[in-house]
């Protein structure tokens, strides 16, 4: 019975064996074939249609033909046939379709030696250890991604909308800060004091590009909805008698001419339609502007007022109507001026309601109007629309 070396699985010559020249070659044919193995190609599983001497196949899974049940095997074309060898862990052969050098490792052929494959490679770390989360790891005092000759962009990239793709910063390995498209294709910033609950600072919508701070209470200056800039342009009519002039909606027009009475206030405007704002705006600042027509005009007084009621209904008396003042009626240091003039208050006012903001303005007291005059008003309204 012939036996085999452990190894290469080489025969013995026996004792007092017939023929010995036979195991002889064969163990030959079998060293030839192995030592400094070469292979035409790695993973084959057709059989070519020409046999050279001496060409040998690492074939894959599933082989057809003559190559059938012996997935992983080396077939060697020899005599005229096919011979299979089983290779071991440790094994080396060239691939000459690749030209690579590949070695056995159990569990597949590694390269070894020349220029690596680096390609889909499982993780990479840098004096650290990647793992199947972070397939990059670097350990450094500074990580630099430059241009090659232009610009430089680093991306990062996201499955779907509901997906996340963003810069987490973290303390200690908990988290502090979190920028980038978290959970929607909305560009937020969130921040957190212990890693667990996160509050976010900053949402810039992907659609229209409004900027809110949902973080931001709404009385602040800065408020959580998108900062606006309101035009108010009015001419208010100065009369003699000194009366309050504010917008009507009964004349439709740019006109501020709706008497509200000559009384220390303003009576309240039960026809008032000027600058309509939402529930929830804050006004941080309002700015009067313009030409006052006549220089017999002493000074101006001004009174600034929010105004709002139920809809769908008439505003006709003091308890349908609503009204808040924003500035209180004020002389403004603006008379006796026949030219641009301009008036700035900060204000901190919040609307509870739709309603309409608007400006009652009279000639103050000690003015001589020889006629109606006119202070033709371009105002900014400075505010912060809610979300």
């Amino acid at each position: 019975m012939t036996t085999y070396t452990p190894r290469l699985d080489l025969p013995f010559i026996e004792g007092a064996q017939a023929q010995k020249h036979i195991t002889h070659n064969a163990a030959l044919e079998r060293l030839d074939l192995i030592v400094q193995g070469t292979v035409a190609g790695f993973d084959a599983t057709d059989p070519p249609g020409t046999l050279t001497e001496g060409t040998c196949w690492h074939l894959g899974e599933t082989p057809t033909g003559d190559w059938a049940g012996h997935d992983g095997d080396i077939a060697c074309v020899a005599g005229g046939g096919w011979l299979f060898i089983t290779p071991v862990v440790g094994w080396r052969l060239w691939d000459r379709a690749t030209g690579v050098l590949r070695v056995n490792t159990g569990t597949g052929w590694d390269t070894v030696g020349g220029t690596p494959d680096l390609n889909n490679l499982a993780g990479v770390g840098v004096n650290a250890t990647a793992d199947a989360t972070n397939r990059l790891a670097v350990a450094a005092d500074a990580t630099l991604l430059t241009h090659a000759g232009g610009g430089h962009q680093l991306k990062v990239n996201k499955a779907g909308p509901t997906d996340t793709a963003s810069l987490l910063f973290q303390s200690g390995w908990s988290g502090r800060a979190e920028m980038g498209l978290a959970g929607s294709d909305d560009f937020a910033i969130k921040v957190s004091a212990d890693g667990a609950t996160f509050t976010e600072a900053l949402r810039i919508d992907a659609t229209t590009g409004i900027v809110t701070m949902p973080a931001t209470p709404a009385t602040s200056p800065v408020s959580n909805g998108a900062r606006q800039l309101l035009s108010y342009r009015f001419r208010h009519f100065l009369y003699p008698d000194q009366r309050w002039c504010a917008p009507s909606s009964h004349t439709g027009s740019a006109n501020a001419s709706q008497n509200l009475g000559t009384g220390a206030e303003p009576s309240i405007d039960f026809d008032c339609a000027a600058l309509l704002i939402s529930a929830g705006s804050h006004i941080d600042r309002i700015v009067l502007a313009g030409d006052i027509t006549s220089s017999d005009v002493a000074d101006l007084e001004i009174g600034i007022y929010f105004q709002y009621g139920p809809w769908n209904a008439g505003w006709t008396n003091n308890t349908s109507t609503l009204r808040d003042t924003i500035v209180a009626p004020a002389l403004t240091g603006l008379g006796q001026i026949n030219g641009m003039v301009r008036v700035s208050y900060a204000v901190d006012y919040t609307a509870p309601d739709e309603g309409y903001v608007f400006a009652a303005i009279r000639a103050a007291a000690g003015s001589t109007l020889g006629g109606t005059r006119y202070f033709n008003c371009s105002g900014l309204i400075g505010m912060t629309a809610p979300n």
